[in-house]
């Protein structure tokens, strides 16, 4: 078990006319900090004195600075002569303090407003010392040149001496011995992954890749920080990075990690405070570059009961001084919310932004793709390529591009290469992208292909032989899968949005099983929510996710399966903070998880039931019904539907 030590630290408040004081350390006049306690600074240095020196068995260094006795605070009087030419400065005094303390072979003396230190034999001799090793200084800095050097001088209103003990502790020769066999192992391979990237991963993303080349060869900020949308190429331009690396000639290999497999590597006995400083210290001899996959991610891990740093606050001061470069990627939301978190962390990257590209998408997924007929023969046609993206822009429009397409298609490709010889040619159509995407999504190809014609009639007939008495409300349905096929529905919403309203037991929930299984083939593809349970804040608040390491019941389903019904049943029992996400859902198609991960609604079809007005239309009169009856009643129910929703996710409901 180490044993402990109190020794006193000592630093010297420095009072400016400015207002702001700074605290510089007696062990090292050259370091001023400001805007830090006493307390902080003493702490700091204890942590990097126990790392850098007792850990590694130096016990004799701490004599150093140990610092027995008071100091005695004193003025000296330093007389300069006028200047040589006679009007560059004329015959000044300069007055500083300075503090002594007595040992054994003399008199040790600082002067802090000028970091010197001097040395007396006897206590007569100490001024002359001072004002000879202080002119020497002013010759050394030529501070007489000019005025402000001299105002540097003497810009303190008042310099105190501060003291707070601090505790070392030393380790006995069982733990040094451990401790140092720990550190003689290296951590870097332990926590990444080292790139070796053989084959070119990006294209049309020159502007982008000259900025992050431009940025490893710098010598001031070397961090960098990708933001966009997941699938724009992020992670890709890495590894482009690495495979120009001998080209572009930069200094440092790349090393590839994410926060959950640094804190379950350094992670061990001693914690990873204790284990993430060889790890900084062997990137900064070797020079190379970790590139973490979420920067989010990072200020995530690594807190725990005591302990509210996370890894990334804790890397902080290796970053902003330069001894630790990393490479890490986000989306604008979660910069958002790093920027919240610390404000001035980003400060200390260059920031590159990477949109989907506009004009050469198609090539870029053409020249990407191609890239697996090295091995194989491949004939992709222009066809094909358009209508991957009109499908993905349609139903996975906050999906980045080009990584959504260009993984589409390769899984087209290598579907028909593991089913065909390897000397036949493969060719991909239009119609197999579209017969793809109906296998995956479940969708019939007849609403997904702009050429395959609708019969709605048939479609009108199938309905209601399910759902019986309920032609009107089929009618509806039909009448809104029509402007979905032909079209003429808006983009970046979801496919539909349905509201269902009448008295129990009519078949609204029957009708929306019948509406899953007819568009995405099977009627498991439709998740109730009874919102009688959501009827809480704290209930609505799981919908997303109650925390960050926590699935939200709705955002998750939707992730596990993007295409699919959801039902909301008996929508009006709904907590008032549940509508304000159900307007998300219709108006832009997604929502922000718990995570702040963006989730797509835009390929679901949502569908809401209600008794709105049931307990009036019991209240009606007893007879024979007739097409003017039939009538009344809906506009009662749509009056009633109107009056309790809001006009703003009213109007945004394409059928009621």
């Amino acid at each position: 078990m180490p044993y402990t030590v109190t020794i006193p630290f000592f630093a010297f408040k420095l009072h400016y006319t400015t207002g702001s004081p700074g605290l510089t350390p007696l062990h090292d006049l050259g370091l001023t900090r400001f805007s830090q306690s006493l307390e902080k600074v003493a702490k700091s240095f204890a942590n990097d004195y126990q790392r850098h020196v007792t850990n590694k068995g130096s016990l004799k260094d701490i004599m150093d600075h140990w610092q027995s006795g008071d100091f005695i605070k004193s003025k000296v009087l330093v007389p300069i002569p006028k200047s040589k030419d006679g009007f560059s400065y004329p015959n000044i005094e300069l007055e500083f303090d300075f503090f002594y303390k007595k040992n054994e072979r003399g008199f040790w003396c600082v002067v802090p407003a000028l970091q010197l230190e001097a040395f007396a034999e006897t206590e007569k001799e100490i001024e002359n010392n001072l004002i000879g090793i202080i002119l020497q200084d002013f010759r050394r800095t030529r501070r007489l040149n000019s005025v402000h050097g001299i105002v540097d001088a003497i810009w303190f209103n008042e310099i105190e001496l501060l003291r707070h003990d601090i505790e070392i502790k030393f380790p006995t020769p069982s733990e040094l011995a451990n401790t140092q066999e720990l550190q003689s192992d290296e951590w870097l391979p332990k926590v990444a992954t080292k790139l070796q990237i053989e084959e070119k991963t990006t294209y049309g993303r020159k502007a982008e890749m000259n900025r992050l080349v431009r940025a490893m060869k710098g010598n001031s900020v070397r961090n960098v920080l990708l933001v966009g949308a997941s699938g724009v190429g992020k992670t890709a331009l890495v590894w482009e990075l690495e495979y120009r690396r001998e080209e572009e000639d930069f200094r440092g290999q790349i090393w590839e990690t994410s926060a959950s497999v640094l804190i379950k590597e350094l992670t061990q006995d001693t914690g990873w405070q204790d284990n993430i400083i060889p790890l900084v210290k062997e990137l900064t001899t070797k020079g190379d570059i970790l590139f973490v996959r979420n920067l989010l991610e990072l200020f995530e891990v690594g807190k725990y009961q005591g302990n509210s740093i996370s890894i990334a606050e804790y890397l902080l001061p290796y970053i902003s001084r330069g001894e630790l470069t990393i490479i890490s990627e986000c989306t604008n939301e979660e910069k958002g919310i790093i920027e919240l978190r610390s404000s001035n962390y980003l400060s200390n990257f260059q920031i590159i932004s990477m949109e989907t590209p506009k004009d050469d998408l198609e090539d870029i997924i053409l020249k990407k793709v191609e890239d697996l007929s090295v091995k194989n023969k491949i004939k992709l046609e222009a066809e094909a390529i358009s209508e991957t993206i009109r499908l993905n822009k349609r139903f996975t429009p906050y999906s980045g591009f080009p990584g959504k397409p260009i993984r589409f298609l390769e899984s087209i490709l290598l579907n028909q290469i593991s089913a065909k010889e390897r000397e036949s040619m493969i060719e991909v159509s239009r119609s197999e992208v579209i017969g793809h995407f109906c296998e995956e999504t479940g969708m019939p190809p007849f609403m997904v292909d702009p050429i395959i014609p609708m019969h709605p009639n048939q479609i009108k007939a199938q309905f209601n032989n399910a759902v019986f008495g309920q032609e009107s409300a089929v009618d509806s349905v039909v009448n809104m899968l029509s402007t979905v096929k032909t079209g003429l529905s808006k983009t970046g919403k979801p496919i539909a949005s349905f509201l269902f309203v009448g008295p129990t037991g009519v078949g609204k929930t029957e009708l929306a099983k019948v509406l899953s299984e007819f568009m995405f083939g099977s009627r498991d593809r439709m998740t109730r929510f009874d919102m009688s349970e959501y009827s809480s804040y704290d209930a609505v608040s799981k919908l997303l996710g109650s925390g960050f390491y926590s699935d939200g019941l709705l955002t998750s389903t939707v992730r596990r399966e993007p295409f699919c019904v959801l039902l909301f049943d008996e929508i009006e029992k709904a907590h008032p903070d549940f509508y304000d996400l159900l307007l998300q859902m219709l108006s832009e198609g997604r929502l922000t998880d718990s995570r702040r991960k963006l989730v797509n609604f835009c390929s679901t079809i949502i569908i809401m039931t209600s008794n709105i007005g049931a307990a009036a239309m019991q209240r009606r009169t007893i007879g024979p019904e007739n097409e003017n009856q039939n009538k009344e009643i809906s506009q009662r129910y749509l009056r009633a539907v109107q009056d309790y929703f809001k006009p703003e996710i009213y109007n945004r409901i394409d059928q009621v």
